[in-house]
């Protein structure tokens, strides 16, 4: 069996490597070339973080960082055997720069601005036909507003410029508030919450939230045959777990490797009208931003995991102390699943 392996991997396109029990038993060209030498009989742990060589899953992709690379993690399981596969990443967006966004952006006030006036002339008139022309150009403008945040993400976390207004943030306090309105929202889904009370960390409140809703989004737009989303968080000492799966269709083993950039890959036609493939590449940087990683377990017929370890850096004293709870900003949870929710979401009564 093992020869047989090596032989297959030594002719992969990707940098790869074999490991049986914790050890890392052959590396081929690519990997060497990538990570270095001398790796045979090392452990894997020398390598990767535990986030990774603790998996339990049989096949999952993650991001990591190895000798200040930023790789693509892809491994799959049989028998007491082990393969990574290890890529490195590049998601810039060249045509997005700094004009271009700010172009966007002014548009889309002024866009706005005119909806709003349109919309209280439409309900003077009593008009519900024009209103509800109205609140589906609504939801346009809030999913052109969704995707050119993530695009921001993307291109400044590309740029290494990806910066976090870090502050005192009650994690379990958001997922729970995440979680209530979006039930309050879309009675069609089930939201499932495992999350005990009171776990905090330092964090830019904006960017967790925009986090949260690409992983919640991510799964209504692409779960198919999904009944229920779960939404989990779990401490360990230095980090939370922030998990957000489903039981839906899965992704296909062979589709693991590419799912991180499906943006620059591009979909099907039967696709299209499903998001720009950027909510993983944001949710990576995010993650990054907060010390963390990016971990995605998937089988076909399965359903998915999407698991972001967050680096919790906040201080003992902070911790037995009360962190103040913030409410949810509607406008930010609508912006987040503009490409999800249902029309009626985007009536009048829900704008902050």
């Amino acid at each position: 069996m093992l020869t047989i392996s090596t032989k297959v991997l030594s002719l992969a396109s990707e940098a790869a490597l074999l490991v049986r029990g914790g050890r890392i038993v052959y590396v081929n060209a690519r990997a060497e070339k990538l990570l270095g030498g001398d790796l045979v009989g090392k452990p894997l742990g020398d390598i990767f973080s535990a986030d990774i060589t603790e998996a339990q899953a049989r096949v999952f992709t993650a991001d990591t960082t190895v000798a200040g690379k930023p790789l693509n993690v892809r491994t799959m399981k049989q028998d007491d055997l082990q393969a990574f596969f290890l890529s490195e990443i590049g998601y810039s967006l060249t045509p997005v720069n700094d004009a271009f966004l700010f172009s966007m952006r002014s548009a889309l006030m002024n866009l706005r601005l005119s909806q709003d006036l349109c919309r209280s002339h439409a309900e003077k008139a009593g008009s519900e036909s024009l209103v509800g022309e109205l609140r589906a150009m609504q939801r346009s403008v809030f999913s052109i507003t969704r995707l050119l945040e993530n695009a921001s993400v993307v291109r400044a976390a590309a740029a290494g410029e990806l910066s976090a207004d870090m502050a005192a943030l009650d994690l379990s306090a958001l997922c729970r508030q995440t979680a209530d309105t979006i039930s309050m929202l879309y009675h069609d889904v089930c939201i499932q919450l495992n999350v005990e009370a009171g776990l905090c960390l330092l964090g830019d409140r904006m960017l967790i939230e925009q986090l949260i809703c690409n992983l919640i989004s991510n799964s209504l737009l692409h779960a198919e045959g999904f009944s229920q989303i779960t939404l989990s968080l779990t401490p360990t000492p230095t980090q939370l777990i922030l998990s957000v799966s489903d039981n839906g269709c899965g992704i296909r083993e062979e589709a693991m490797g590419s799912v991180f950039e499906r943006y620059r890959d591009g979909y099907g036609l039967g696709e299209l009208g499903r998001g720009a493939g950027l909510g993983l590449s944001v949710v990576r940087g995010i993650a990054r931003a907060h010390g963390g990683t990016l971990m995605l377990e998937s089988r076909a017929g399965s359903g998915t995991a999407a698991r972001v370890s967050l680096a919790r850096r906040i201080p003992t004293s902070a911790l037995s102390a009360s962190v103040p709870e913030q409410p949810l900003s509607m406008s930010t949870l609508l912006i987040g699943l503009a490409d999800c929710l249902p029309e009626d979401c985007f009536d009048g009564k829900y704008m902050d």
